[in-house]
């Protein structure tokens, strides 16, 4: 106990996953991160705009709130992720193309003025690596690269710890990253050329123009693999091609980082181990010094879990630090 004998009230760090189709929050005890106490899911406000998002996130935590029986008064500090290039160190989401109005957003400060407590923003990708390093696939591991494969492609790189970042906040976005000669020079949106041709995206849409006129069903990447499983020679060739472009992109990050670890995450990666072992392969075969290829740990919790570190790491992870906090010495003389 505190001195004078008081019980020192809960302090807790909420972490928000802005995706384009689902928001989550959820809370953790500072001093024990690992263990989400309450959590929530709803659909993200998309086309609302920043400050309807916001306001959104601070109905949700507060929900979070009222199920532990708790105010809001016990937070102190918020860690919150966005699906786009964002720049942690200033707070801002510079874009993210799947939430509509949302180009240099300060994201922290509008979460702060909010919160009335610190906030700090990561790239989801970016947090999910983080997420896996600190409590997941990575313990223990001095560097990693988290690559997420699902509807779209995208990696994050710890290296002794550190987010690598790059100067224009983009490292990673291998979404960009062209997998043929054949491809240069073509127009690949703001999606790029692996994300549409290796991706949920691009297989579901490879195998829609090959079936598009003897079927009125809208495809998934789902449908492919699943044909591929079932001896589709055409489905089989799609999802070989798209798993060697992947293949190609990890080798690319690999022979760059040099990481101990190479972690698979996403939908896809998660639920095709073809997919997975395939990479592995290719990388086993190509690299003399090859990292080690495993599954997420932390599964669709990552992002979340990479918020509260990073919620943490605004606050000073020194729990010294923490109760010191002006909040903090209210709290314990209440």
């Amino acid at each position: 106990m505190p001195e004078g004998g008081k019980q020192r009230m809960k302090m807790l760090v909420a972490a928000v996953d802005i995706g384009g189709t689902n928001l989550r929050c959820a809370l953790a005890d500072v001093d024990n991160p690992e263990r989400l106490i309450a959590r929530r899911s709803a659909a993200t406000p998309a086309t609302a705009g920043p400050d309807a998002v916001v306001d959104f996130i601070l109905a949700e935590v507060d929900l979070c709130l009222n199920e532990i029986e708790l105010s809001r008064e016990s937070l102190v500090s918020v860690g919150c992720t966005a699906p786009g290039i964002t720049d942690a160190r200033q707070g801002i989401v510079v874009s993210a193309a799947n939430l509509q109005g949302w180009e240099q957003v300060s994201l922290a400060n509008m979460l702060e003025q909010r919160f009335g407590v610190a906030a700090a923003v990561e790239n989801d990708v970016k947090a999910a690596a983080l997420g896996e390093f600190r409590y997941g696939a990575g313990r223990g591991s001095r560097s990693l690269v988290y690559m997420t494969i699902s509807t779209g492609v995208s990696a994050g790189i710890v290296i002794e710890g550190k987010v690598l970042r790059g100067h224009n906040h983009c490292a990673g976005e291998i979404g960009y990253f062209l997998t043929e000669p054949a491809h240069i020079g073509k127009d690949w949106g703001h999606n790029g050329c692996l994300e549409l041709t290796a991706a949920g995206i691009g297989i579901a849409r490879e195998w829609a123009a090959k079936h598009e006129r003897s079927s009125n069903k809208a495809f998934s990447a789902a449908d492919v693999f699943a044909a591929a499983r079932m001896g589709n020679v055409e489905a089989g060739q799609i999802v070989e091609r798209a798993s060697d472009y992947l293949a190609q992109a990890a080798i690319g990050l690999c022979t760059i980082t040099d990481p101990e670890l190479l972690v698979l995450g996403g939908g896809i990666a998660e639920n095709e181990p073809a997919l997975r072992n395939r990479i592995s392969k290719v990388i086993g075969e190509t690299l003399p010094f090859p990292p080690k290829v495993v599954e997420t740990e932390l599964r669709g919790d990552a992002p979340l879990v990479g918020a509260l570190i990073v919620a943490l790491e605004k606050i000073g992870e020194d729990r010294r630090l923490i109760s010191r906090l002006p909040l903090a010495d209210q709290q314990h003389s209440s």
